[in-house]
Order: structure tokens, then C-alpha cells, then sequence
């Protein structure tokens, strides 16, 4: 009993010292919080030894830091644009910063301060860069453009991965000409095709714009874009090849869902059954011959970027089907992977994913692809690595003259 109760009074004591322990360690930190920073009023000096390494579009300034004890930060004062200035600033344990955003390869002036806790400001250091090139002129200048199916096809070398933006002009429904596509990229090549655009004479400009607002100056072209239409899908059926993936029918859905007009889930789709497995196929006959340009598959709504929606896809195409299901006499026409746009896990979907679901994946056909009447439809991977396939739609476009 005896035993119990000094071990009860030393728990006790042991909770109070650890009450005050805390209380103490509570008002210090409230202390150092409070507590102003002694301001000597007197500026560090200056930074010294001074180079200038110039990159594209920025430059990367070192330099020794003063010996000042209380010093906080080095900063650089700059005007990329006329009127417009800016500041980078690099804490006291940095001897270097870069200064960028820089829209020509000129000499621009730049001042470097140092700064101490009291906010006190060294005398400037004046120094002047010269960028290079800036990527967005680099990028302008390897523009190349052709004649498309429905508009044009840009290709963009961007050698220093720099977040652009590459902006095409045409004439509007009211004449004015104004874009009429964005393309955003930090990809180091690519390219890409504006839609939907009458096959007559269209002049049309391409200019890049980095994240600073610089503009570079706008290539004017004058292309025909090649005739294109949307495929009557009334006319599309399936066909039924034994080597083929089996339907499953207590999922409903086949082939022909894939051609009823409707991509929401209101409408039909396209189910594989439970002997299936990858990589798979699916056939139809387009019901024309046609040069295709493009193919938009849609997924299932409450299922984007998930479970059986196809993700690597293979499209082939032939005039001549053999009936043992082989592809004997198909051409591969297009490889594709559908990206998730965010690039979140599965289950998470930003705006960008929800607008690019419902837009459709388009993929589109190279313009030497054969004309074909007969398509495969052939999944090698779908977004859960699972052995089902099914979706909602696919719309197809091309020249049947």
C-alpha cells in the first residue's frame, strides 16, 4: 500500500513539472516571437566579384557575399519589358541567382543589393546581362507548317523544354483574325493540327508566347487544309472475325453500340466478356472507303481514365478481310497511348481530365495511311492492366472521294 502511494505522489509530481516544462517552453517561444529584430541601421555592403554567365532568355549572376553577420538575402532589381520590373531574391547562403524572363538577346541593366535583417539595403551593384536567344524565339523559329485534314499541322522544335505557348490565327465567323487554337507545351519536339476548317485557301499565323507575357513575331502562311468529313456511323457495322475478343453479354453492349451516336452512358457500349484477354480485338466495316484523318473514342462517364477504358490502342485497317481472323493484309495505321492530362492517381480527375474525356481521345491517322474500308480496333492495354475492354463511342473521320 505503502508502495502505491509514493508512486502515486511521484506521477503527480512528475505531471506538474511537466506542466511547467511546457508553460516555460510556451512563453520562450512567444518571447522569440515577439521579440523585434535589433535593427542597426546600418547597410551591409556590398556584394563583390561580380560574373555574368548568360543563358536563353536569363542570365546567372555570381558574386562574393559581404561579411556582414546580420546579412538575410541578396536581391536583383531588373526591367524585363520597358515600365515593367522585377525582383529575384536568394538567401545570404546563395552565391549565385538567375535573373530570366527576358523577351530579346540585348543588354538589359541589373542591380544587385544586398539586405540584412534589419531590412537595411546595401549601395547597388550594377551589372548588365545579355541573354540569348529566349526560347520562345528559338521555338518560333523552327516552326514548320503543312496542310492538314480540316486545317494545318504545326511542328515545334523547343530545344530548352521551356514552358510555351504556341497560338494560331485564322480568320473567325466574323472575319476578324484571331486564334482559333492554343497549344500548350514544354515537350523538347512536336506537333500539332487544327480541326474543322474549310479545304479552301486560309491564311493563317503562328506566333509563341512564353510565361512572361514576351511575344515572339507571327509567321503568316497561306494553306489549303485537305478535305475532311465525319463518317455517316449509320453506315458502320461490326464484324464477327474468331479471333476476335468474345462479347460479354450479361454486361450488354457490342460493336454496334460503338456507332449509336450517343457518348454519354444514356447511350449503348462496347463490352467485352469473361474469356477475354490482351491484347484484343474488334472489328467493323466502315461501310465507305476512305484516306482517314482522325478517330475519337469516348469513354465510359463515372469510369475516365480507370478500369476497362482502352489505354494503348492499335488501329489497322484493310480492304480485303481474310475470314480466319489473321491479319494477313492489314496495315497498321496508328500506334496511340491515351494520357491522363493531371497525371493524378487513379480515382482523382481534375477539370482538364473531365474536359479532355468528354471531348473524346482523338487519334489521328499519318497522311500517307492507305485508304481502307475496314477497321480493327486492337487494345493492348487498358487503365487497370485488366483483361476487359469497354467503352462508349467512336467517331471516325477521313475523305471518301
Amino acid at each position: 500500500m505503502e508502495i502505491i502511494l509514493k508512486y502515486k505522489i511521484m506521477k503527480k509530481i512528475l505531471f506538474r513539472c511537466y506542466i511547467v516544462l511546457i508553460v516555460l517552453l510556451a512563453n520562450s517561444c512567444k518571447q522569440d516571437e515577439l521579440a523585434p529584430i535589433v535593427n542597426d541601421h546600418t547597410p551591409p555592403g556590398p556584394v563583390s566579384k561580380v560574373t555574368v554567365t548568360n543563358l536563353n532568355g536569363a542570365a546567372k549572376i555570381s558574386y562574393t557575399i559581404p561579411t556582414d553577420g546580420d546579412l538575410l538575402y541578396i536581391k536583383a532589381v531588373y526591367a524585363i519589358k520597358k515600365g515593367e520590373a522585377r525582383e529575384t531574391k536568394v538567401s545570404r547562403y546563395n552565391s549565385d541567382l538567375t535573373v530570366d524572363g527576358f523577351g530579346n538577346s540585348m543588354d538589359y541593366q541589373v542591380k544587385l543589393y544586398a539586405v540584412d535583417k534589419g531590412e537595411n539595403v546595401s549601395a547597388p551593384v550594377e551589372v548588365t546581362v545579355h541573354p540569348l536567344t529566349p526560347p520562345l524565339k528559338l521555338t518560333r523559329d523552327s516552326l514548320t507548317v503543312t496542310p492538314d485534314f480540316g486545317g494545318i499541322n504545326v511542328k515545334f522544335t523547343n530545344s530548352t523544354k521551356a514552358s510555351l505557348a504556341i497560338v494560331v490565327l485564322a480568320n473567325d465567323s466574323l472575319g476578324e483574325f484571331a486564334p482559333i487554337l492554343t497549344n500548350y507545351t514544354n515537350l523538347q519536339k512536336g506537333n500539332f493540327s487544327t480541326r474543322n476548317l474549310p479545304a479552301k485557301p486560309t491564311k493563317f499565323g503562328i506566333y509563341t508566347r512564353d510565361r512572361w507575357g514576351n511575344l515572339s513575331d507571327t509567321l503568316l502562311v497561306t494553306v489549303t487544309p485537305l478535305f475532311e468529313e465525319l463518317l455517316d456511323r449509320t453506315k458502320i457495322k461490326g464484324i464477327a472475325l474468331p479471333t476476335d475478343a468474345p462479347l460479354g453479354p450479361q454486361y450488354g453492349g457490342g460493336i454496334d453500340e460503338l456507332f449509336d451516336g450517343d457518348v454519354t452512358n444514356a447511350g449503348g457500349y462496347y463490352h467485352t466478356g469473361d474469356a477475354s484477354k490482351m491484347p484484343q480485338q474488334f472489328t467493323y466495316d466502315m461501310g465507305v472507303t476512305a484516306k482517314l484523318s482522325r478517330l475519337s473514342y469516348f469513354m465510359r462517364e463515372g469510369f475516365f481514365y480507370s478500369l476497362h477504358n482502352p489505354r494503348v490502342v492499335e488501329i489497322w485497317g484493310t480492304n480485303t478481310i481474310n475470314p480466319d481472323g489473321s491479319y494477313d493484309g492489314w496495315t497498321l495505321l496508328a500506334s496511340h497511348t491515351q494520357i491522363k492530362p493531371s497525371g493524378l492517381p487513379e480515382g482523382q480527375l481534375s477539370q482538364d481530365d473531365i474536359d479532355a474525356a468528354r471531348a473524346g481521345e482523338t487519334i489521328t491517322f499519318p497522311l500517307d495511311a492507305p485508304k481502307v474500308r475496314y477497321i480493327r480496333f486492337r487494345t493492348l492495354k487498358n487503365w487497370s492492366n485488366g483483361s476487359y475492354v469497354n467503352f462508349n463511342e467512336i467517331m471516325m473521320w477521313g475523305d471518301t472521294k
